[in-house]
């Protein structure tokens, strides 16, 4: 029997969250839940539900000026989730930005623009064909 896979989308704009919550509903393949978040301190806090993979804003501080960072939440993420893979979203077209997440553990960098979405859903994707591989030995 096929799992559900448990998503995680971080960003302070709701029409973004909104928009990829209904384009991974619709597109991913596999029984998925996707539970979105407005901070990245919310997203921290239900860590403990066991997401497989988080997509982070880089930017989180639009709604809230002393909210974390994509960055620190994804530091925290790392740490109390290190299997989790994250994919960091971010409207920096930028290689230093790129590079900056990776290194502190992201799993891709996306850049927000019109190929965004398929690029999110064909890493949800290839992801979740990871997961299963690891989870069946292979």
């Amino acid at each position: 029997m096929a799992r559900n896979y448990k998503i995680f989308l971080v960003d302070d704009d709701i029409k973004t969250l909104i928009m990829l919550k209904t384009h991974l509903e619709k597109r991913i393949g596999h029984d998925i839940t996707v539970n979105v978040f407005a901070y990245g301190e919310n997203c921290l806090d239900r860590l403990n539900e066991e997401p497989d993979i988080i997509v982070l804003d880089y930017y989180l501080n639009a709604i809230k000026e002393d909210a974390m960072s994509g960055t620190d939440v994804l530091k925290g993420i790392v740490a109390a989730r290190p299997q989790a893979r994250v994919v960091m979203m971010s409207g920096q077209d930028d290689m230093e930005t790129a590079i900056e997440t990776l290194r502190n553990g992201a799993y891709d960098y996306i850049i927000k623009n019109e190929k965004s979405m398929q690029r999110l859903e064909f890493l949800v994707n290839k992801i979740i064909l990871e997961l299963e591989k690891e989870e069946h030995g292979v």
